[in-house]
């Protein structure tokens, strides 16, 4: 039997956030450069979770304030013009903004694996 650790149940996370940025509660956040932004299109992002607060830093510099950010499996909105469907259960799937995710990573960033797909809805593994 291994006695393996675990880090914590709730994988809260507080990230520098980028320079006048915004980050909206509900939002998935992905860091590029050290510094946290709202997941949307673009390549060499990381996604580290979803903001648990509103943070406004507009005017500041980066790292002037933190996001509070969660770890774990999250609903984002199937993109209906590059949607998830059933054969991608397992997969990587892609930011495509800060709540929806799609099917392929031409030009988009990581969100998670995807672990439940619904017509509408794609629950996604965050980590």
């Amino acid at each position: 039997m291994f006695d393996t650790e675990r880090w914590a149940d709730e994988y809260l996370i507080p990230l520098p956030v980028k320079a006048n940025a915004v980050i909206r509660q509900g939002a998935l956040v992905m860091v590029s450069g050290g510094y946290a932004e709202e997941a949307a299109p673009g390549t060499g992002k990381i996604a580290l979770g979803v903001a648990q607060e509103t943070v406004d830093n507009i005017g500041g510099t980066d790292g002037a304030k933190k996001v509070l950010v969660r770890r774990g499996v999250f609903r984002f909105g199937n993109d209906p013009t590059d949607p998830v469907g059933p054969t991608e259960l397992g997969r990587d799937v892609y930011a495509t903004g800060p709540n929806t995710v799609g099917k392929t990573g031409t030009g988009r960033s990581k969100a998670g694996r995807a672990l439940k797909v619904e017509p509408d809805y794609v629950w996604v593994e965050v980590w």
